[in-house]
């Protein structure tokens, strides 16, 4: 019965599975390319073709079910940082190299709610209101990233996309470890869904900027309190009135 009543879902998802496969037989007919679809490609090449198409499409298939509402949620962020920076705005409807993916990234770092698991490397002490606790090498913690993205450094508690040099911060070195600030994770546990994000985000907001006069019905824009996990959404609604441009 549970499989009758996916008939529409599995129908769906056989469909995308064989657009998906024309766009994976293009991509092997030419030369490899280093991007997420080519990477998902290249671990699929030891499986048998058949099996291969299909665990490929289902990568890509799981990627983007799986960047659906916290993608959006940055997306909106994006936005919102946008009409609430009309100067940053304005250098991105001039078509400033890169700044919308800086953009994207600088909102995606103040919206993380998301908690990491840090492994303590040597012996430290932490303080809550009533208690000090020491702790051991090989101690597991888990951290709220909106802290840390926030107070590892001077400066990261406001919104400045500037901070960015494409995919990292200028000032990195500054920090006491690169890993105290994270939009998509870093190293081997990068999110494997951050280039199609970014530009799944960059695309959409030029667009928007391209095509359309965005009016902010919002004066402020604060993260639902109290959320753990993903991106933040906001408090309160965030109206947008809009016009088309002109030609």
């Amino acid at each position: 019965m549970a499989a009758e009543g996916q008939a529409h879902e599995r129908a769906a998802m056989a469909t995308a599975e064989a657009l998906l496969g024309e766009t994976v037989a293009e991509r092997r007919a030419g030369p490899p390319e280093n991007d997420l679809l080519g990477r998902v490609i290249e671990r699929w090449a030891d499986a048998p073709r058949r099996e291969a198409d299909r665990g490929i499409a289902r990568d890509v298939i799981l990627v983007h079910l799986g960047s659906m509402s916290n993608l959006f949620a940055a997306l909106g962020w994006t936005i919102v940082h946008l009409l609430l920076h009309p100067d940053v705005m304005a250098r991105a409807r001039a078509g400033e190299d890169g700044l919308l993916e800086r953009c994207a990234l600088e909102s995606t770092r103040l919206g993380q709610r998301s908690i990491m698991l840090r492994a303590v490397l040597q012996p430290v002490e932490v303080s809550d209101e009533s208690t000090t606790y020491t702790l051991a090498p090989g101690t597991v913690v888990a951290t709220f990233l909106p802290l840390t993205n926030t107070t590892a450094a001077p400066g990261l508690d406001h919104y400045d996309p500037d901070r960015w040099l494409r995919r990292r911060l200028r000032d990195e070195a500054d920090l006491a470890t690169r890993e105290l600030v994270t939009t998509f994770g870093h190293g081997k546990h990068t999110c494997p869904a951050m280039p199609f994000s970014l530009a799944a985000m960059t695309r959409s907001v030029g667009r928007l900027l391209d095509h359309y006069e965005l009016h902010p019905a919002f004066t402020t824009a604060e993260p639902l309190p109290g959320q753990i996990g993903g991106v933040a959404r906001s408090a309160a609604p965030c109206p947008v009135g809009y016009a088309v441009r002109a030609a």
